[in-house]
């Protein structure tokens, strides 16, 4: 049907579909982000491996003599460098919630609903992760390593509980919004779609009109 057939009905279904065709753009925008918060989990869980290693490195110097003991804190300081560089290859699309960068995320179609994702910095640094102090050559420069060490796994866990949460809300959203994409198209075609009895009695009328009119005009002939 047309806006000629049904006026108000044609202009509503319009409307749903325009509001269907503005959700279907934040439900791929909420792809995206839900991309972005699995690319900054999975470099968590990579950080969070290079971690562990230092602290094995740690563990083994607590038992070395002062040489292996200097060989393992180059080793440990090396270790800083690729968690530096793990943060910063954890973005997705300009979005690095590794590198303190914020992400928002709009649900509806005008943005008054939506969730700010909020970052943090896991380098060495912002994780408070220093260089080996004095080539580890005492138990205390050890011993204050491993509890720095210490201290980072339970930031990168913190945050990791906190982007599973947001990555639980972006996902229900996103389902919702294609069940609410998938209802205005089909409230939309329900209004609009021509009844396909009502259209069969007008064919079949229209085409008994025209049988009759060609016997009456052979008739006449």
């Amino acid at each position: 049907n047309s806006a000629v057939d049904d006026p108000a009905a044609y202009f509503a279904a319009q409307s749903h579909r325009g509001r269907a065709n503005d959700l279907a753009a934040r439900k791929d925008a909420m792809g995206e982000a839900i991309q972005a918060v699995k690319a900054a989990d999975a470099g968590i869980k990579a950080i969070t491996s290079l971690i562990e290693q230092a602290k094995g490195l740690a563990a083994s110097a607590r038992s070395a003599g002062t040489t292996d003991r200097a060989a393992l804190a180059t080793q440990f300081d090396d270790l800083r460098s690729q968690i530096d560089n793990m943060a910063t290859d954890s973005g997705y699309k300009g979005k690095n919630l590794l590198n303190s960068g914020t992400l928002t995320v709009e649900f509806n179609e005008d943005g008054s609903s939506k969730l700010d994702i909020v970052g943090f910095d896991s380098k060495s640094s912002g994780l408070g992760v220093s260089a080996a102090v004095g080539s580890w050559a005492t138990d205390a420069n050890i011993d204050s390593a491993v509890s720095n060490l210490e201290s980072a796994l339970g930031t990168l866990r913190a945050n990791a509980k906190t982007l599973a949460s947001h990555l639980g809300i972006v996902t229900a959203r996103q389902e919702f919004t294609s069940n609410m994409v998938n209802t205005l198209t089909q409230g939309a075609d329900n209004l609009t779609a021509a009844d396909t009895n009502e259209e069969g009695a007008n064919m079949l009328a229209l085409q008994t009109r025209q049988q009759l009119g060609i016997k009456i005009g052979r008739a006449h002939v």
